[in-house]
């Protein structure tokens, strides 16, 4: 009982802080669906259908706190703590990070805004804002195939995510600047804390975006070394044009490492045990094989079937490639729609087929060439 009061007071005086702070807001995304998928591999030998809830089925469920101080003279102060959750156990989505999303403070005047500490990367950042993928990192969180699968349904999401250390990063400088007639350009830095080793497991950020209507464009570089000075780069690029209610968007995203790249964080392009090593899907590559790749080009149209009903057709072609060994590649066709139910909750409907071509079927979990899925759910953002 005594600790229960002390957590009531503990909550009480923290809801008269968020009062006394009125810049200070509560805010998330709650997502869940079913889905289906035609092939996976089951826990006996062989192949199977299979049915299951999912959380966050378009987006990561996700809660955080953002807020605002106006320290005069135009200078602001900002920070913001965000977690993903799952909402099929109600777990966090990190079994070590509290906040795994972002946790950043920083300040903003007229010459642009600073953060530091954990943070989402530019190429995250352009892509998950729609500017170079036409799903805007949707459907990245559902794979076609279970146990380790080839490519997720959105195959940015295996070259752009958490797991693979470029949609976030530690320990992270990220200076951002005001618009400039539609020009954004950014630097960011992030250390490796490395006794010894300034270099090891740095990486380098570089953006640049444009965005005046009809047209937008953006174009992110991203340099992440190890500790044997080895270095992964990633570049996307491409952009998006609207006119008469419609939205063409076009992109490409490519990454690539030297031989025996190994961060501490997984990496797509790390040693051969790693569940999404590219090794994995390369037969006769190995830590020494050079020119290792990974590249995906996308095109996509959003459209307005009703007014209240978003369309999204799009498709993504992915490459895994390596000097003197034979490629693979996924075709990934989806169609995702959403019903507005009102300005916060969305209704939504996706399907989606990948083909699998190369050696051995292309190397998927479940030994086949081609999965078709489908799914519905319900998205809240508050």
């Amino acid at each position: 009982m005594k600790k229960n009061l002390i957590a009531l007071a503990s909550l009480s005086a923290l809801c008269t802080l968020a009062q006394a702070q009125s810049s200070v807001v509560l805010y998330g995304l709650v997502d869940s669906g079913i889905r289906h998928d035609s092939a996976v591999a089951k826990t006996t030998a062989g192949t199977g259908s299979q049915t299951q809830f999912s959380s966050g089925v378009l987006n990561t469920s996700r809660f955080g706190f953002r807020g605002t101080e106006d320290l005069g003279g135009g200078l602001k102060a900002n920070f913001t703590l965000e977690s993903g959750i799952n909402l099929g156990s109600g777990a966090t989505s990190s079994t070590t990070n509290i906040f795994d999303r972002r946790a950043v403070l920083g300040l903003e005047d007229h010459w642009g805004r600073v953060d530091i500490g954990r943070n989402t990367t530019f190429l995250y950042d352009l892509q998950a804002g729609f500017v170079n993928d036409p799903l805007g990192q949707e459907l990245t969180t559902n794979r076609q195939y279970a146990a380790n699968a080839a490519t997720a349904v959105n195959p940015l999401g295996t070259l752009v995510g958490s797991g693979l250390d470029t949609s976030r990063r530690d320990n992270m400088v990220k200076y951002q600047s005001p618009n400039l007639s539609g020009a954004t350009l950014g630097l960011a830095y992030s250390f490796g804390n490395v006794a010894g080793a300034t270099s090891a497991n740095s990486s380098v950020q570089l953006m640049a975006k444009y965005d005046a209507k009809p047209l937008q464009l953006g174009l992110a570089y991203d340099r992440l070394r190890d500790t044997g000075a080895r270095t992964q780069t990633t570049l996307t690029t491409g952009g998006n044009y609207s006119i008469d209610g419609y939205k063409l968007t076009g992109g490409y995203t490519q990454m690539q490492a030297d031989p025996g790249f190994v961060n501490s964080n997984t990496s797509i392009l790390t040693n051969s045990s790693a569940s999404t090593s590219l090794y994995k899907f390369l037969a006769g590559a190995t830590a020494a094989t050079t020119g290792l790749k990974a590249a995906v080009v996308d095109v996509g149209l959003t459209f307005y079937a009703t007014p209240v009903t978003e369309v999204v057709v799009a498709y993504y072609n992915t490459k895994y490639s390596a000097n003197g060994v034979s490629a693979n590649r996924y075709d990934t066709v989806a169609t995702r729609a959403r019903y507005k139910l009102s300005k916060r909750t969305d209704l939504y409907a996706a399907i989606d087929h990948t083909k699998a071509k190369g050696i051995t079927a292309a190397q998927t979990a479940s030994v086949t060439t081609s999965n078709t899925g489908f799914a519905f759910g319900i998205q809240h953002r508050f």
